[in-house]
């Protein structure tokens, strides 16, 4: 063999290779498309991403990290949780319960929220225990769960008013005396922030709803709990997906670009 057909077959060689390099690179920079379920904050099915930072931080690293594309499909809370179980995709913002666990893959903690309890200011009351609400109509979102202890009072002690996934109704409810007091979680551990924060809203959400005279809304010093928000997938449908995800979760919490979930518990 000549010098010049060596020459030519090493360069065939080096063009062959790194034709393959380019493509299997092309290959690799397409993120894997995942649908992730959350639940919808209005009555309509917007495709956005939720506007609370927190929970917005948690899904775009996750997605960034593992070279993800979501495909967001928001539902009521029922629905949501049907759909997770018939395998619809990967969800996002689940509290953890005994019950969710047997037919669920749950991942470490994204992040944490205190749970708070909403009144009238008009209508306050001392509250230290869950049953402190025995008696009080509570709203909270249809299908949300806040733990095995509040499952148990929520059947035993309290009056649960099921509410949609939107703030306003649920606001307005709550001064038109429907419930006596409303279930909000909140990042925020400042009982007053939160409190200043839905009542600077509650002219702009729900304008044809004027407060009466006198009145805003309180929130109560002491929280329900301390909600703790997981991704999930239905088990036999989680093919590493979780394991990923929770080394994920580690690395942000680790290097600050998530937030660490230590929030004083009651």
């Amino acid at each position: 063999m000549t010098i010049l057909k060596k020459t030519h077959q090493k360069r065939r060689y080096f063009l062959g290779a790194l034709t393959s390099l380019y493509f299997t690179a092309g290959w690799a920079a397409e993120p894997r498309k995942l649908v992730l379920l959350i639940a919808e904050s209005n009555a309509t099915n917007t495709p956005q991403v939720p506007y609370n930072p927190i929970f917005q931080q948690a899904v775009a690293y996750v997605e960034k990290e593992l070279h993800l594309q979501f495909e967001y499909r928001r539902y009521p809370w029922k629905r949501l949780l049907q759909s997770l179980n018939e395998g619809e995709g990967l969800a996002f913002g689940l509290s953890k319960t005994r019950e969710r666990a047997q037919t669920l893959h749950f991942s470490l903690p994204a992040f944490a929220t205190h749970v708070w309890l909403v009144v009238r200011s008009d209508q306050a009351f001392a509250f230290s225990r869950l049953a402190d609400l025995q008696g009080k109509t509570v709203g909270m979102v249809r299908g949300s769960t806040y733990g095995d202890e509040f499952e148990k009072a929520k059947s035993e002690l309290l009056l649960i008013e099921e509410d949609l996934y939107s703030l306003p109704s649920r606001l307005k409810k709550l001064l038109n005396r429907r419930t006596d007091v409303m279930l909000f979680s909140h990042h925020d551990p400042d009982p007053r922030k939160v409190e200043a924060m839905l009542n600077k809203t509650m002219p702009d959400v729900a304008p044809d709803t004027p407060m009466p005279p006198g009145v805003s809304f309180k929130v109560l010093d002491k929280f329900l709990s301390v909600d703790y928000i997981h991704f999930a997938i239905l088990a036999s449908k989680d093919d590493g997906i979780i394991e990923q995800i929770d080394k994920v979760i580690r690395k942000g919490q680790q290097d600050g670009s998530l937030p660490a979930n230590h929030l004083a518990k009651k």
